[in-house]
């Protein structure tokens, strides 16, 4: 094996177990990240890079399946107040999240139900306005059908320039959670040949952790 491989097969090693040691230690460091006090269910370099994305594609809607704890809508309606202003629509299938209530910012709308359901779908095109530059994060539930039917439907909201991100295509051993069964990164393999206007971004895998391995989605165009 020529050394440049052998580098690669090592840094590759390392990146796998780091992966794991963040996603698996006893401190729970993936369940234990805050925002401003909120729970933010994403990894930190994970943040970071969304900060450059929004900064040099400038969406002014972010339409983001998964709410959870409301964390990372917070943190993109705070980092958009800093760019000049984005309206965040969160969707979660139930956002009752005793007993701490759910961030309250005038930049968030937060919606209930299935985030594949076609009035959940009305209710999301609604709130976007002529001229909007449109980003989505898929983080909801994760099993390969959902995945695959909110690819069916969300990328078609996407602006050209602007980005789809297929959150936690690391789980089912992308290195992490061998367990979990097919996932995001499955639903990916199944959409991304007939879809070539979504092109991976694996520039934003820069800091070598992140959820969202091949998950950074570019659209093409302007």
């Amino acid at each position: 094996m020529a050394a440049a491989d052998e580098i690669q097969k090592f840094t590759n090693d390392v990146i796998g177990w780091f992966n794991h040691a963040y996603y698996f230690n006893k401190q729970q460091t993936w369940l234990n990240t805050f925002w401003r006090g909120v729970h933010v269910h994403k990894c930190p370099t994970d943040l970071w890079v969304y900060q450059e994305i929004l900064y040099e594609t400038k969406p002014t809607v972010i339409i983001e399946t998964g709410t959870a704890n409301g964390g990372s809508a917070l943190y993109l309606a705070q980092i958009g107040e800093l760019l000049g202003g984005v309206r965040v629509i969160t969707v979660d299938i139930t956002n009752d999240r005793p007993p701490t209530p759910l961030p309250v910012h005038a930049s968030i709308t937060y919606l209930t139900g299935s985030s594949t359901d076609p009035r959940m779908l009305d209710e999301v095109r609604k709130r976007i306005q002529p001229g909007d530059r449109v980003m989505v994060i898929l983080d909801s539930d994760h099993r390969e059908p959902h995945v695959r039917a909110e690819l069916e439907v969300y990328p078609g909201l996407v602006t050209p320039g602007c980005y789809l991100i297929v959150e936690d295509t690391n789980v089912n051993g992308h290195p992490v959670y061998p367990l979990h069964g097919p996932g995001p990164m499955e639903a990916l393999a199944g959409f991304l040949p007939s879809h070539p206007e979504f092109e991976p971004d694996r520039g934003r895998e820069k800091f070598m952790l992140t959820f969202n391995p091949n998950g950074y989605l570019r659209k093409s165009g302007a």
